[in-house]
């Protein structure tokens, strides 16, 4: 198995683990009252990010672990995607 396959692999499991944890805001925020609309979901997924910092700034004076567990592997697996391409194409 390559280096791109292994990339691949990792860069979808980036990709779900981000998926998860922005379903996770979005329940956390409509407990809070804010709707999300399931058809625009993926349109609402940054919103949903920067209002969940700020309902969690505002009550215990630190961002959410949600907040993180949804930057972090969203910039990861953007950087495998490319570090994939990157092997494809070379």
């Amino acid at each position: 198995m390559g280096a791109f396959f292994i990339l691949c692999f990792l860069a979808i499991a980036a990709a779900i683990w981000a998926t998860v944890a922005a379903i996770l805001i979005a329940i956390y925020l409509e407990k809070k009252g804010t709707e999300t609309p399931f058809f625009l979901f993926k349109f609402y997924m940054f919103r949903n990010q920067r209002l969940y910092r700020e309902f969690t700034l505002k009550e215990s004076g630190k961002v959410g672990p949600l907040y993180y567990q949804f930057v972090i592997p969203v910039n990861a697996a953007l950087i495998l995607g490319l570090a994939a391409l990157a092997i494809r194409l070379l």
